[in-house]
């Protein structure tokens, strides 16, 4: 049954790739304005964005510390912010809080700011009260802070002015961390909080105030708005750009409530002046910002400021980004120009729902082309969630056939939308917005090693290019080089997580770039990325970016000129020295099958010394599996051989006959259970 199971399955799926792989083959802005007659009423426009809610938080809307500071506290529990008068419940107040069937208040500040009286009016609506203050707005930050949690961090600003608060607000809500208020008199010692973010410059918080707190980055400009440009930047990874909420910079009332709207959404909060200040255009500009909500009335943020703020997303057309998503050990790049989409690979299984997550925050509905490099599961795990999720245009996949159940759901997913598979043939070139993408590898209709099916791309855009190389091997890199290919690029994607058996140095001199991503996970099993390969670029000043060191990667391209949303990283490694628990995809192979004799040939072509614990060598015919020792070594540029019946190797199988005379695949798993190797 077993048998019969396992050959069905190959049949099954090699029925679908058939049938599959067929013959070679600005949206409108949106603006939306919150406001009311006065702070309370837009304060309550803004709340009735919720459509209920068990939690809301009460501040005060005389002043701005402490809603800017309840911000991470009102995304903890999902809740709007809403604002009093001080010293009575206002109508609007009270309207929003039966309406959304509150049961539990958070007052925010003392008897000072927000009465008893209050408190009581809310009571008699038979809501629960808790009171969160301290003796001042820097007390009333820090408890707020311990009801947030600091475990992951904290963000510190000045309590002095509301710009620098009012900006970070969804930013340190969706990360989870409280805004920590301080001055020099005030100056949060014994907060006891490991990660600090610091926003604004020296004058707004003193270096001997940020000596309190640890692992320190402080981040600011030369005004608010480039320190809100600056924070939009540093934290684009986890924004949701599909909307952006537009507030005075220059007054605090109608945006005190926004913060916790925005957080819902992880939308940015971008601060303007009347006349649009240059960083306040740029973030609509880099970040293709189309649809705004505007938090206040006419008077507040008046139209030609928000008609200057249109026309900027309007002609946001000359901006090329690449986005090398963290998916930990596996890849996954999303490319935007001009409303069109490439991804390339999709991650893990488990990254699935993270990688349809951050293209929907990027505002993607539709996918122009979906590029699966091979058919391994770090590369195309998550590939049938996007299949399911978006619209599709053209999927590009190489003719490669597993019997994995990963590849298994994705050819599903395709058949089941109705779409064909492009098989990549090297020099066909497709159009993406303003630029184009050209296919440079596979060069070869069959590879022992499922890495060198690779789709490599060089995509062009005006006088800049990038290089996508999958998990394509030495192999295929020479072939790509025999054939005198255009390999130059100014970004070059290290191939196969910066393994060894990729990125050799002929390859590389013949890329040349400027600037290489590596898409790794942190410490990994298996030694990535190599170090003689990180070492071949730091020989050749080659800045580098790891997403294991700064997670999400996004490189922005204005044709000429390419810029990164972090700060270049390490040149470490892993020494070929070392004995990793587990192999790289590729780094075994299976060189030879003798039916007859019965013995399966093993190479190892790293430098590197494999664990070979948990591996496995499949006879699918058979159904028939060999486990590796516990605990056997597979030496470094060794070959193995794997017996069987009466012939003798390196390792003795059984003395069973095992292969079928007439035909049986060997496949290769490796310690993850990941296909490796067939023949």
């Amino acid at each position: 049954m077993n048998k019969f199971k396992k050959i069905a399955s190959f049949f099954i799926m090699l029925f679908l790739s058939i049938s599959l792989f067929n013959s070679i083959s600005t949206s409108a802005s949106t603006v939306n304005r919150l406001a009311g007659l006065n702070r309370y009423e837009t304060s309550a426009k803004i709340s009735g964005n919720f459509t209920t809610s068990d939690v809301a938080i009460i501040a005060t809307g005389k002043d701005y510390p402490d809603a800017l500071s309840a911000t991470p506290l009102a995304k903890k529990y999902n809740a709007p912010i809403i604002l009093v008068k001080g010293d009575i419940l206002n109508v609007e107040a009270s309207n929003e809080l039966k309406r959304l069937k509150v049961k539990k208040v958070f007052i925010v500040g003392g008897t000072s700011v927000v009465s008893n009286n209050v408190a009581e009016e809310i009571q008699k609506l038979g809501i629960t009260i808790q009171r969160v203050s301290g003796n001042n707005r820097y007390e009333t930050s820090y408890e707020i802070a311990k009801l947030v949690g600091t475990d992951k961090g904290a963000f510190v600003t000045t309590g002095m002015n509301f710009a620098d608060a009012l900006s970070v607000g969804p930013i340190a809500a969706n990360l989870e961390m409280p805004i920590i208020l301080v001055n020099s008199s005030n100056q949060g010692k014994g907060l006891n909080i490991n990660n600090t973010y610091v926003v604004g410059g020296e004058t707004a918080v003193p270096n001997n105030v940020v000596s309190n707190f640890k692992n320190v980055t402080r981040i600011y400009g030369a005004n608010r708005y480039e320190t809100n440009k600056n924070l939009v930047s540093t934290f684009a990874s986890i924004i949701n750009f599909s909307n952006a909420y537009i507030a005075t910079g220059t007054d605090f009332p109608d945006a005190l409530a926004g913060g916790a709207l925005a957080a819902i959404n992880n939308n940015p909060i971008i601060l303007t002046a009347k006349s649009p200040n240059t960083n306040t255009i740029d973030i609509i500009k880099d970040n293709n910002i189309s649809n705004l909500t505007i938090l206040g009335g006419e008077t507040v943020v008046p139209t030609s400021t928000v008609n200057s703020l249109l026309s900027a997303s309007n002609t946001n057309t000359s901006l090329l980004k690449v986005h090398y998503i963290d998916v930990g050990q596996a890849d996954s790049i999303l490319i935007e120009n001009n409303g069109k989409y490439a991804l390339i690979d999709a991650g893990n299984n488990e990254d699935g729902n993270l990688v349809v997550n951050y293209l929907k925050s990027k505002g993607v509905s539709k996918l122009d082309y979906v590029i699966a490099t091979h058919p391994h599961e770090d590369h195309i795990g998550g590939l049938d969630d996007v299949i399911n999720s978006f619209s599709i245009g053209k999927i590009i996949m190489p003719k490669a056939v597993t019997t994995t159940k990963t590849y298994e759901d994705v050819l599903y997913a395709i058949k089941n939308k109705g779409l064909t598979v492009t098989t990549p043939i090297t020099g066909d070139k497709y159009s993406l917005g303003g630029g184009n993408f050209t296919i440079l590898a596979p060069n070869s209709t069959s590879y022992d090693s499922l890495n060198n099916y690779s789709v490599v791309v060089k995509l062009t855009y005006l006088n800049n290019s990038f290089l996508f190389t999958g998990d394509a091997e030495t192999l295929s890199e020479n072939e790509m080089i025999n054939k005198g290919l255009d390999l130059k690029a100014d970004v070059l994607k290290v191939g196969h997580h910066g393994s060894s058996t990729s990125t050799s140095q002929g390859f590389l001199d013949r890329v040349n770039p400027k600037y290489a991503v590596v898409s790794v996970g942190k410490d990994n099993s298996y030694g990535h990325p190599n170090k003689t390969v990180m070492d071949r670029l730091q020989s050749k000043n080659i800045k580098v970016y790891r997403t294991d060191e700064s997670g999400t990667i996004i490189a922005t391209s204005n044709g000429n000129d390419i810029t990164f949303n972090v700060s270049p990283g390490s040149y470490n490694g892993n020494t070929d020295t070392s004995t990793n628990p587990g192999a790289t995809t590729g780094d075994i192979r299976i060189t030879n099958v003798d039916l007859v004799n019965e013995i399966v040939t093993l190479k190892n072509y790293t430098n590197t010394d494999i664990n070979m614990t948990n591996w496995k060598l499949v006879s699918v015919e058979g159904n028939q599996v060999f486990d590796f020792p516990n605990g056997y070594i597979m030496e470094g540029n060794s070959e193995i051989t794997i017996a069987s019946g009466k012939s003798n190797g390196t390792l003795k199988w059984t003395s069973a006959y095992i292969w079928n005379n007439d035909g049986d695949r060997a496949e290769l798993y490796d310690a993850s259970n990941k296909l490796v190797s067939y023949k």
